[in-house]
């Protein structure tokens, strides 16, 4: 079975989304939405995800909630790279990943 793993880049964009939810919203609905993005990386990995290929590149997306989840496939593993919210430049932001 695959997994899931994440850069520590993908981990400090979630830190900031619970962060900003938390801010704006309180702890348990930050907690809910961390939550709602694990399971989506869940169902990116047990392949019941609808998911992209970011054209010209490597690179998978997944889009969740108000926010895309950007990853690698490996053999036994998917890589997530980056979890960006739906109004960000995603490509500046994610060449600056790779």
């Amino acid at each position: 079975m695959a997994s899931c793993s994440f850069t520590p880049s993908s981990r400090e964009d979630l830190i900031d989304i619970w962060l900003y939810t938390q801010a704006t919203w309180g702890e348990a609905q930050a907690d809910r939405y961390n939550s709602e993005l694990e399971e989506c990386c869940q169902r990116i990995v047990a392949g019941a995800a609808h998911v992209r290929r970011v054209p010209d590149t490597d690179i998978w997306q997944h889009h969740c909630r108000h926010h895309y989840i950007f990853f690698l496939r490996r053999e036994a593993e998917i890589v997530v790279i980056a979890v960006l919210h739906e109004s960000m430049d995603f490509i500046r932001r994610l060449s600056a990943r790779l």
